[in-house]
């Protein structure tokens, strides 16, 4: 397709030429001082009519060109030689043959047909004109006296080698066209590749023009610029951000990131305030410049979660050593109080049997932590399963004096989960209430309840009636070794989000509007094979 529309265009060029050099010819030989400036002979009326034709066949020729008939840019190709080389014949034969004033025309000719016709055939052409131009030459009627043979040898040779030149050229213009389309293919791949890679990038990308106007996003940049109106045209990034382009005005470097956090006070921006990490790079001899975005607060998260990790597996391996001997300390602590009669002694002792049945819960926590359990899911009705267990677990004293309520739940919200470690969730949540959620009374009150979120899942409320959390705290509240109590482990609630996770849950904590905490645990309404299959 490209190569036909680069032949269209060859043709296009040439008649116009054709046009304007017959034009031109025709007024030459139709002024009245014409006769002083070219030897027209003794056929200037005939001349005047044949320039005449020439420039006529030429502005109809180019009408068809316009039309595109016929189809094929070959045959145009052919008519256009043919029609040229009669009439450069002609205006030979009455304008003084090879000594005349249009012995230049046959040049011309030549490389018009080594540009349209190219390779063998424009020099089989060329051989059939130089036959016609020695015959017209020797045996016509061009001028009453024959240019001598040595003067027809060198303009022949001369007319040889403008072909074999031409036909050069046209063939290293052709490599060079045919180059040049190759490499604007390979640079709109490239392109192409580009923006499929720079769309599918996990970093939110901005590209700005001199005028600081995004010309190229991805979608992770316009989610997180926090934009709604995008089209296709640029935008300047004073209306996509603001705090973007006040960045952009005060940064003194090229090379710069900053740290801003956009405002959800623009109608146009989502309500919900992001820290976003932004470095500014700007691309060498050129005038774009990139614009690189992050979450900061799930880059922090990620962070924390490696050094977690980390911190986990040291946790559990110290854990491990720590058990053993802490067993041998407790088992000998039990073999020295049955020897003590002295009731200060026992004291001592009681206090070694609490301390070391502590630091053992805690190792124990430490190493499920490290490797839990897998879930052994079943079905919960929740109606019976609830009273149950809170009677259960009233039975720890911490919990005793506490005030559990438990909604009226309804009979056909079943949940599939692993009863065991459902249990520890619920213990590790309302010991979180009892030693942080006490009302300014000093009473201990916990509402449970449970509602259908979707199809697929059952949402348990929580809440307590102390005084909540601070914004500090909830951002951490489920981070392992968290914690705003000396005594405490910190490991309740990380426990309780990776017990959930085992079962195809998940929790969220917030402050209630009317005060205490608020936790949210949903839990899958059918097992884990059931929603495959389903």
């Amino acid at each position: 397709m490209a190569e036909m529309m680069g032949d269209w265009r060859r043709l296009w060029g040439i008649s116009a030429y054709r046009l304007l050099i017959a034009a031109a010819i025709a007024i030459l030989v139709r002024l009245p001082a014409s006769e002083t400036i070219i030897d027209l002979g003794g056929h200037a009326e005939l001349l005047h009519i044949l320039t005449l034709v020439a420039a006529l066949v030429s502005l109809v020729y180019l009408l068809g060109l316009l039309l595109r008939w016929p189809t094929q840019p070959r045959r145009h190709a052919w008519i256009q030689v043919s029609t040229d080389t009669l009439l450069v014949l002609l205006l030979l034969h009455f304008g003084g043959g090879v000594s005349g004033p249009f012995s230049i025309l046959p040049f011309l000719l030549l490389v018009s047909t080594a540009s349209l016709l190219r390779g063998k055939s424009a020099f089989v052409f060329v051989w059939i004109l130089l036959a016609l131009l020695v015959g017209e030459s020797l045996f016509g009627g061009m001028t009453a006296v024959h240019p001598p043979l040595g003067q027809l040898f060198i303009y022949l040779l001369a007319l040889v080698a403008v072909a074999v030149l031409a036909d050069s050229l046209v063939a290293s213009l052709e490599r060079g066209n045919r180059l040049a389309l190759q490499r604007d293919a390979e640079v709109v791949n490239l392109n192409a590749l580009n923006q499929e890679i720079v769309q599918h990038m996990d970093v939110g990308v901005f590209v700005l023009d001199r005028q600081s106007r995004v010309v190229l996003s991805n979608p992770v940049a316009r989610m997180l610029s926090g934009y709604r109106k995008w089209t296709s045209r640029p935008i300047a990034i004073g209306v996509v951000q603001p705090r973007l382009a006040m960045m952009l005005r005060q940064a003194a470097a090229n090379d710069s990131e900053m740290v801003i956090t956009t405002s959800g006070r623009d109608p146009t921006l989502q309500d919900s305030a992001l820290t976003l990490l932004v470095r500014r790079i700007a691309l060498p001899d050129s005038s774009y410049r990139l614009l690189l975005l992050r979450d900061a607060s799930a880059l922090r998260a990620r962070e924390r979660e490696a050094q977690l990790a980390a911190l986990g597996r040291l946790a559990a391996n110290i854990a491990h050593e720590i058990r053993n001997p802490l067993s041998v300390i407790r088992h000998a602590g039990n073999l020295l109080a049955e020897r003590m009669d002295d009731p200060a002694s026992q004291h001592l002792l009681d206090i070694l049997e609490r301390e070391t049945v502590r630091i053992n819960a805690i190792v124990e926590s430490v190493l499920e932590m490290a490797r839990p359990s897998p879930a052994h899911s079943e079905p919960i009705s929740l109606r019976s399963w609830l009273p149950m267990l809170t009677a259960q677990l009233q039975a720890d004293p911490l919990l005793a004096p506490m005030s559990i309520v438990i909604g009226e739940i309804s009979p056909q919200l079943t949940v599939y989960a692993d009863p065991a470690q459902l249990r520890r969730v619920f213990w590790n949540l309302l010991h979180n209430s009892a030693q942080y959620g006490v009302a300014e009374d000093a009473t201990m009150r916990v509402e449970i309840d449970a509602v259908p979120e979707d199809e697929g899942s059952i949402m348990v409320t929580l809440r307590d009636f102390g005084p909540g959390v601070k914004a500090e705290v909830m951002e951490r509240i489920f981070e392992p070794f968290f914690t705003t109590n000396p005594r405490g482990t910190g490991l309740g609630l990380s426990m309780v989000r990776e017990l959930l996770r085992i079962n195809d849950g998940r929790i969220t904590c917030e402050n209630h509007p009317q005060g205490g905490v608020l936790f949210r645990i949903f839990l899958p309404r059918r097992g884990w094979a059931e929603r495959r299959d389903g």
